[in-house]
């Protein structure tokens, strides 16, 4: 027996970026989803735990789009819904057009579909919340190959999202349980979380993917397309700016790269040059400003910042220097 497990993919996330760089991450995530189905059409199915979608910004279009993948697809896809994709009487008619190897689980009781000895056990959210207690009260056919489909929290402490004891669940015996929700990749006992299968901003740091179960083996498969990525230089580790950005995109991977760089510098560094330079689609950079102020401005021009550092420039006072820190603190805490 051989599945695929996925969760949280988030198409048509509103992103928190700007335009053209939240159409890059949109546009690569649909591309990613697509090529987890193209590349495991030899497996027997596919689970889906929650969260597939945006529904506040999902199209017509991306409905009619996804069902293509998915009938492309070919195999049985058993599939609940979460907090952030749930169907209610508002968007419930797009499933009149699903293609029939999709099987949703409309309801947020526990229900099951069977085929060919395997039973797969799911509920839905029908909104956003989930505060219904789980019923840990099932007795399973032991002839079957169990399921359980979910989307749900095994945090010990209340919350809105479907609570699970994860020592409950596993002495109801189920031979796998796939979980969404949870964005990094886990398991504990045969209960599994598959994570994102891709990053969306700089708080996604982990490797993002899929789960690939077969035969009892149960593999954690890296086939995201993007990486966010968190650097800190200090430029006094270096000869020149040469060497920083070599040494930046030499730490980079082959994916679509964002980049976030932390510099520390006495120097007038080019920035411009450094930003352009760097091997990724999306580069900010955060200069130590109680030593780079001049640099900082530099990034500003014609701001409050750059028409203040501007008023110090060339003055090695020291009680103008500290005015100067002290001004310069003062701009970059404040909400305008």
């Amino acid at each position: 027996m051989r599945f695929i497990h996925l969760a949280d993919v988030h198409l048509a996330d509103n992103s928190t970026f700007d335009n053209s760089l939240g159409h890059i991450i949109r546009e690569n995530t649909w591309k990613s989803f697509e090529q987890i189905f193209i590349n495991n059409k030899d497996t027997d199915f596919a689970l889906i735990a929650g969260d597939l979608f945006e529904r506040s910004f999902f199209s017509s279009k991306d409905f009619k789009n996804l069902f293509r993948i998915f009938e492309d697809y070919g195999k049985d896809i058993y599939y609940v819904t979460g907090n952030h994709d749930y169907f209610d009487e508002f968007n419930t008619i797009f499933l009149n057009n699903k293609p029939n190897n999709l099987h949703v689980f409309t309801e947020d009781n526990l229900s099951l579909f069977e085929k060919d000895g395997i039973r797969v056990y799911g509920l839905s959210y029908k909104d956003r919340i989930y505060k219904k207690d789980f019923n840990y009260d099932i007795s399973l056919d032991k002839d079957f190959f169990n399921i359980l489909l979910a989307h749900g929290d095994l945090s010990l402490n209340k919350t809105n999202y479907l609570d699970l004891d994860a020592n409950k669940i596993n002495q109801i015996g189920f031979d796998y349980v796939a979980l969404g929700h949870i964005h990094k990749a886990s398991n504990i006992y045969n209960i599994y979380y598959s994570g994102s299968i891709e990053p969306h901003d700089f708080s996604d740091t982990y490797d993002y993917g899929y789960i690939l179960y077969e035969n009892g083996l149960v593999s954690q498969i890296d086939s995201s397309l993007m990486k966010f990525n968190s650097i800190d230089i200090n430029a006094k580790e270096f000869d020149n700016i040469d060497e920083i950005i070599n040494n930046i995109n030499a730490s980079l991977s082959d994916k679509v790269n964002f980049v976030r760089l932390n510099l520390e510098s006495n120097d007038d560094l080019n920035i411009d040059k450094i930003k352009k330079s760097i091997n990724a689609s999306y580069t900010s950079i955060r200069l130590s400003y109680r030593e780079n102020f001049g640099n900082m401005a530099k990034l500003y021009p014609n701001s409050l910042l750059s028409k203040f550092e501007n008023k110090f420039k060339d003055d090695v006072d020291p009680t103008k220097s500290r005015a100067r820190e002290v001004g310069i603190e003062a701009i970059l805490r404040s909400k305008k």
